[in-house]
């Protein structure tokens, strides 16, 4: 049988706590992997493709994959994840069975769903339908339970069905009660298995404002600052909610791009970004209640014309102008990594322009914490693995730079 391509194809730096690393894109070893635990399939997939790694250097690295084959107009796929920890052997999963995701079995399943609405949702329909929304292999799922009944005038009801490590889950529950004091709606909580890491929302109809921004119709840029002024004014309790924490993700983010970044170019990108953010990050410090992962892609525009935020599990101590900074930042990387360049950067400009008339904030401020938002995003290339993935890190960096130098 012929062994199938691993796309795209992929070269890091020698890791010496991961020695193992590179074989994540040797396709022998990936195909040997996936024979040795699922059984040699009657016909090799077509190509097998590199979904997502998480990559902590010289610590642990999951790469999720997806084995396709092509019938006729239909791609049919397959998705497992090997992990590697130092010092330990690879771990294969398949999905929906993950180790450290035990709610995710069931879940996914609409033989096993059924018995989990009843017993924690109070929901028992006739049919259920079950599909994935997004999977990143350890750390979340994302899924939809569409459940219908006998009686076709009852139509049918949606819950998305949040999958995580059950630890997260009294954080999510808690990240909730905070994000109510916005001016947002959000989704009602329905039912949780906290020990299985499973919790179900109702679904708000709508489309986001990322998409918004786009079609060149999105909500007021005061309208956005209305909630957020609501959630930042809101009171906090000792200890209620984690704090954002801006020196961890930084000292992440540097050691994952100096661990793979390659090239003289790149690498004096990177040290005149982090001559101005790693002074700013051991220096920052919350000071107000905040969202502390706010941008365009989590939060939606009702057919009524209310903004709900449908993402807020970071909800907690944090800072006014990182909310902001880090909507910029997003809308700044989509003008030059998405569509409709033009249009999204306009909104990133009024919103900017809003903000800092509103509150009276020094521009340089602002600027400084929307590029540290730009820092973070330049690793997400390396997550997703496309083929000009090193290109996009790059360019992700001379966007931070870009932005530190509009504060000074």
């Amino acid at each position: 049988m012929p062994i199938p391509p691993l796309e795209p194809q992929v070269a890091f730096p020698k890791d010496e706590g991961l020695p193992d690393l590179d074989r994540l894109f040797d396709n022998h070893w990936v195909w040997h992997a996936f024979c040795t635990k699922l059984g040699e399939p009657e016909e090799a997939p077509k190509r097998i493709r590199v979904l997502w790694l998480d990559y902590q250097p010289g610590s642990s690295a999951i790469a999720c994959y997806a084995a396709e084959w092509e019938w006729g107009k239909w791609v049919v796929e397959d998705q497992f994840a090997i992990e590697l920890v130092r010092g330990q052997s690879e771990t294969f999963f398949h999905y929906p069975d993950d180790p450290h995701l035990p709610g995710l079995r069931l879940a996914a399943s609409a033989v096993d769903a059924p018995e989990l609405l009843a017993k924690h949702v109070a929901l028992s329909p006739y049919r259920l339908r079950v599909e994935s929304v997004r999977y990143r292999p350890g750390t979340r799922a994302v899924l939809r339970h569409i459940s219908s009944w006998r009686q076709t005038r009852l139509g049918h009801v949606t819950l998305f069905v949040r999958v995580m490590r059950p630890r997260r889950v009294q954080r999510l529950l808690t990240s909730a009660v905070l994000a109510k004091e916005s001016g947002f709606v959000i989704p009602r909580f329905v039912g949780s298995w906290e020990e299985g890491g499973v919790v179900w929302m109702t679904r708000i109809p709508g489309a986001t404002v990322r998409t918004m921004i786009g079609k060149g119709i999105p909500p007021e840029p005061h309208r956005v600052l209305d909630g957020l002024e609501k959630l930042w004014s809101a009171t906090i309790e000792s200890k209620q909610g984690r704090p954002l924490n801006l020196l961890a993700d930084y000292q992440w983010t540097a050691g994952l791009l100096s661990r793979s970044l390659q090239g003289d170019g790149a690498c004096r990108i990177l040290q005149q970004a982090t001559d101005v953010l790693g002074p700013f990050s051991k220096a920052w410090r919350p000071s107000t209640l905040a969202h502390n992962d706010f941008y365009d892609d989590q939060m939606l525009v009702t057919p009524d014309g209310e903004i709900a935020l449908v993402d807020f599990e970071e909800t907690g101590p944090g800072d006014p102008l990182y909310d902001v900074g880090n909507m910029l930042a997003h809308m700044r990387w989509m003008a030059w990594f998405g569509n409709a360049a033009e249009a999204r950067e306009s909104y990133r400009q009024r919103m900017r322009s809003a903000a800092l008339d509103r509150f009276g904030w020094q521009s340089q401020d602002l600027a400084v914490r929307e590029s540290h938002a730009l820092f973070r995003l330049a690793a997400w290339p390396i997550h997703q693995l496309r083929d000009d993935w090193a290109k996009s890190v790059e360019t992700g960096l001379e966007l931070v730079i870009r932005a530190l130098e509009e504060a000074n």
